[in-house]
């Protein structure tokens, strides 16, 4: 009789602490902030003051270098395949898209995704490690990438 109730006691912690994780877990997924919520809200102001002629940095965007970083914007899918988008370019408004001449270099960040995504007509939030480098693409140079963890809606 004893064992029993030994071996019951660790079912019921086993149960509850499951039951903990769980509810985390869908407490994140509920909350919409995807498991980021250390990323640095990037501006495009930010971006704006790096000189794309010199590719020259303020300190201020060189010190997020390397960092987790989320940025809102409108996608430019590189790819045909628009439900598992893994390339892009993100752009500070609609019109900056390739039909038009494109905006500066420092004003397009190139988004490579390490698992792909659906493409969006919307605006979004980009999630991923932000570095200053320069990405050519057939739409134009881009002064910015990032390594995109997850993209959403943006709200």
């Amino acid at each position: 009789m004893k064992k029993w109730i030994v071996s019951n006691r660790w079912i019921v912690s086993a149960v509850v602490l499951l039951a903990m994780v769980l509810g985390a877990l869908v407490l994140q997924y509920w909350s919409g902030s995807s498991g980021f919520q250390s990323a640095i809200e990037l501006d495009w102001r930010q971006l704006g003051e790096m000189d794309y002629i010199t590719g020259k940095a303020p300190k201020e965007l060189e010190a997020l270098d390397g960092k987790l970083v989320k940025l809102p914007g409108f996608m430019v899918p590189l790819e045909d395949n628009q439900k598992d988008v893994t390339e892009f370019l993100l752009v500070p408004n609609a019109q900056a898209c390739i039909h038009v001449p494109p905006p500066p270099s420092n004003q397009m960040v190139y988004v490579k995704m390490k698992k792909g995504t659906s493409s969006f007509y919307e605006p979004i939030w980009v999630y991923g490690t932000f570095k200053i480098i320069t990405k050519k693409s057939m739409y134009g140079d881009a002064s910015f990438e990032i390594q995109g963890e997850s993209v959403e809606l943006y709200k």
